[in-house]
């Protein structure tokens, strides 16, 4: 069977194009998830917060040891520092504007650029021990279930994530995620700015400003029996939930509630004896909203990559692969001609 010239060039440009839509489907977009290595983004907060008054506190000014519901305003940075391979490492700022103060921290993590868990950082590169949970950002694609977990860099506890249903955000389906850790404080930058004891008569000035229950066992005796100064230790609890993009993995919406509580041996018990901090914020309406166009721009990428684009290329592959197929024999009268052409050719070499 003799094949048109054309009916050939149109099958392999239908071939290219075919492998070109799986290339663009199954490896161009799956790095357009990765996390970028330019990332450098800041969200911004804001809530109330119940604050520990040191001034007051050391002059013995035990009434007002206590700030409660003080606006504050927070920003949070997420830095790509550097990338290794499949392996990013990132720093997570977070700073509280309270009053007159700025309160500050800083976390680094390794993290896995395709599905945000911590991994094994570089050598000799610091992180925290996050690895195979998440930290500071969702992969996209989120799972609709209980199968991730979370770093908690306060009590350096990986616990688990809570999917509690879907929502919409800024016209986004979006996945909600709850997260609570609860447990001994063990960030060294959070311990280095609490003290580690007070003094006894301190503690004693403490009881009008304590909770009822804890008042109760403010016994003259369970006071006396007291060491001085009085050693404390600290609990944190932080209860997160987030409202990530189903799609793109971007949190457009985030409410975030951490507390550390201060604690002494108090009649024979662990006993809690006033909140070092509380923090309530969430994102900020303006934040939300420009977190959503993000999600919204970025979502159209990948589906132009990942669904509308392969399917254009298969389709028009398709048809000219069908074109091929049809064309494929030549004309009747063209292989006559060729083949009267040929036998002359034949008459004049004989």
């Amino acid at each position: 069977m003799s094949l048109r010239r054309s009916s050939i060039v149109l099958a392999a440009v239908g071939i290219v194009l075919a492998a070109l839509a799986m290339l663009v489907r199954y490896v161009i977009a799956p790095i357009a998830t990765k996390l970028p290595g330019d990332t450098d983004e800041t969200v911004h907060y804001s809530g109330k917060a119940t604050m520990l008054n040191s001034e007051a506190l050391q002059s013995g000014d035990t009434a007002h040891a206590i700030n409660s519901n003080v606006p504050i305003t927070v920003d949070r940075r997420l830095r790509v520092t550097s990338t290794h391979g499949d392996t990013a490492i990132m720093k997570d700022f977070l700073t509280v504007h309270a009053s007159n103060q700025d309160l500050s921290s800083s976390h680094t993590y390794a993290i896995d650029r395709t599905d945000m868990n911590g991994s094994k950082p570089p050598s000799g590169t610091a992180v925290e021990p996050s690895k195979g949970a998440l930290s500071s950002a969702f992969p996209a694609n989120g799972k609709r279930d209980d199968s991730y977990s979370f770093y908690d860099s306060t009590t350096r506890a990986i616990v688990p994530v809570q999917y509690t249903g879907s929502a919409t955000r800024e016209g986004r389906a979006v996945n909600v995620y709850k997260i609570t850790a609860a447990g001994p404080v063990k960030d060294p930058s959070m311990l280095k700015t609490l003290p580690v004891a007070l003094p006894k008569k301190l503690v004693g000035g403490l009881g009008a400003s304590l909770p009822a229950a804890t008042r109760a066992k403010f016994t003259p005796a369970a006071v006396a029996a007291l060491p001085d100064p009085v050693p404390l230790t600290y609990t944190g609890k932080t209860t997160i939930v987030a409202y990530v993009d189903r799609q793109t993995g971007i949190a457009i919406d985030q409410t975030i509630d951490q507390q550390v509580i201060a604690n002494t041996a108090l009649g024979g018990s662990q006993t809690s004896l006033l909140p070092v901090s509380v923090f309530n914020f969430k994102i900020t309406p303006a934040s939300v909203s420009e977190l959503g166009d993000q999600a919204a721009s970025v979502g159209l990428l990948l589906t132009l990559m990942t669904d509308i684009t392969p399917l254009v290329l298969v389709v028009i592959a398709a048809a000219l692969i069908l074109i091929a197929y049809l064309r494929r024999r030549r004309p009747q009268s063209d292989a006559s001609a060729i083949s009267e052409a040929d036998a002359a050719t034949g008459r004049l070499v004989a």
